[in-house]
This record gives structure tokens, sequence and C-alpha cells, in this order.
């Protein structure tokens, strides 16, 4: 087996607690990652470690995919991070990370996967850079925009 990771950066001009706030609510990740997606919550009560959801997306060539996801850092307001257990490609580690930047944040995401070396070379070389990677741009840009609009 392989691990693939892929490192995303956006820097986001709103304080740091405000960013990690927004992105450890998984429930609000719908409002900026793309796509038809619906996070739901299944254990009641704050953001904690062990707090697990439950999220639907669609993927090519599926549709109303479900993910187990479960929280596995909560470090108010620089690290967060949840492994969602997907169907197809088994754990995948979303790690947060919230740095303070020229008065604003450096909001990192780290996603991690184990693939068998076959498929991780299908995604290194086709499915990250022509898809993955445009995503999670489009995506952090989302979140850029949702972050810095002024409070209403």
């Amino acid at each position: 087996m392989t691990t693939v990771t892929n490192v995303y950066r956006v820097v986001i001009h709103a304080q740091p607690a405000a960013v990690f706030d927004y992105i450890s609510d998984l429930t609000r990740h719908p409002e900026w990652s793309g796509g038809r997606l619906r996070v739901d919550a299944r254990t009641p009560g704050p953001v904690a470690v062990g707090a697990q959801y439950v999220s639907h997306g669609d993927v090519p060539g599926q549709k109303d995919r479900p993910n187990q996801l479960r929280v596995t850092e909560y470090q108010p307001p620089s690290r967060f991070a949840f492994i969602a257990q997907d169907p197809g490609f088994g754990d995948v580690v979303h790690a947060f990370r919230c740095t303070p930047q020229d008065g604003g944040t450096l909001m990192e995401r780290t996603v991690t996967l184990t693939l068998a070396p076959l498929m991780a070379f299908a995604f290194r070389t086709v499915i990250q850079p022509l898809v993955g990677k445009p995503s999670m741009d489009k995506a952090l840009a989302a979140l850029k925009t949702k972050l810095e609009q002024p409070s209403a």
C-alpha cells in the first residue's frame, strides 16, 4: 500500500479563531466545499474529539455516496482533523492547521489516504491534477470568500 498526501493552502483575511470555528463545524462544509454535499451530526453537542458525523456527496459515477466522519483532533484555534471512512478509498484523513499570518490566517488542509500502488500512481498522475486539485482550489476560494465577507 502507498500513502498519498496532498497539502492545500489559502490565506484568509480573518482571524485564526474565526477560521477555525468555521472549518471545525463539519455541518457547514457544504457551504464552501462545492458539489452536492450534506453533513449531519451523529453525536449531540459541540465539536469534540470522537464526535461523529455522516456526509453524503456526489462523486463521479455515484450520487449520494455516504462517508462516516469522526473528529480525531480538536485544538482551537489552530488544529482540527477528522477521518472520513469512504466506501471506495477507506480512511481519508483531513487535517486543518490555522496559523496567524499578516493580520489574517494561513489555513492549510492536508489530505492523506492509503491506496494500492497502481491506484496511487493513477491518483497522483491523473485524478489529483485533473480533478482533485482544481476541486480543492475552487473550494478554498469559496471558503476564503465566505470568511472575508463583511458581517451582516
